[in-house]
């Protein structure tokens, strides 16, 4: 296979179908400095969140969500109180959602999203950002995660430590890119749609939404939305039940 930083492939012109999200360009690593954060989320997923705004030199306000005694103990920064804590918030505060499963982020994004209040988003100093990047508002990029060049996040979009989305790219709003998946260029991942660890899509290839893609599978053909897929070369396990979103 030639390498996938030669080839020169027709790029994606649409607009992502959020079109109402503002989208942060990059090296603005700190995209929202000036406005304090939540982390919607008590977990393992949202204390990672929280860890990546302190390296970032930017630590939140809290968490919020339900208390859970073992989990509040061990989170970096307080527990603020249950979700509605956010709906009389100062209007200045912006929200991280810290759950790693797509389709809970985008109900969740919903909901935090009435009256008006924004999302907020987060890029570790680890991470490696190239030229024409753009990320939609509440998207995370964890440590080592590496976009290249001309690549666009959707809204609520993480990207896991390690993980790496090349050239000319597309990832719909609420995917998740977990920890050392590789997608190569001309590629588009679509809405709600997981990347198992160590997978890899190679280039030129359309995921569907809310399809999830194997630890290690190795993607070298188009996928259908809403299927489980495994294996090298990668091939549907099972369907995979619609996400409401």
């Amino acid at each position: 296979m030639k390498d996938e930083l030669t080839i020169c492939l027709n790029r994606y012109n649409r607009a992502m179908p959020t079109v109402e999200v503002a989208r942060i360009p990059v090296p603005d690593r700190i995209s929202s400095a000036s406005s304090p954060l939540v982390v919607l989320g008590t977990s393992g997923h949202a204390r990672e969140i929280a860890w990546i705004g302190e390296a970032a030199g930017h630590p939140l306000l809290g968490c919020l969500g339900p208390h859970r005694p073992a989990d509040a103990a061990r989170l970096p920064a307080p527990w603020l109180g249950e979700d509605d804590w956010l709906d009389t918030a100062d209007p200045s505060v912006r929200f991280l959602i810290g759950l790693g499963d797509g389709s809970a982020r985008a109900r969740i994004d919903r909901l935090a999203s009435r009256n008006g209040r924004r999302a907020g988003s987060l890029i570790s100093p680890a991470a490696t950002i190239g030229a024409r990047c753009s990320l939609g508002a509440g998207s995370v990029l964890w440590p080592g995660a590496i976009l290249t060049t001309d690549v666009r996040l959707g809204r609520h979009v993480h990207v896991g430590t390690g993980a790496t989305v090349s050239h000319d790219t597309d990832v719909d709003d609420f995917a998740t890119l977990l920890p050392g998946c590789r997608i190569a260029g001309s590629s588009r991942i679509g809405r709600g749609t997981t990347i198992g660890a160590g997978a890899t899509v190679v280039d030129n290839i359309s995921v569907g939404e809310n399809t999830v893609v194997g630890a290690g599978a190795v993607v070298v053909h188009d996928v259908p939305e809403n299927v489980v897929v495994v294996g090298v070369p990668a091939r549907i396990l099972r369907s995979n039940h619609p996400a409401v979103h």
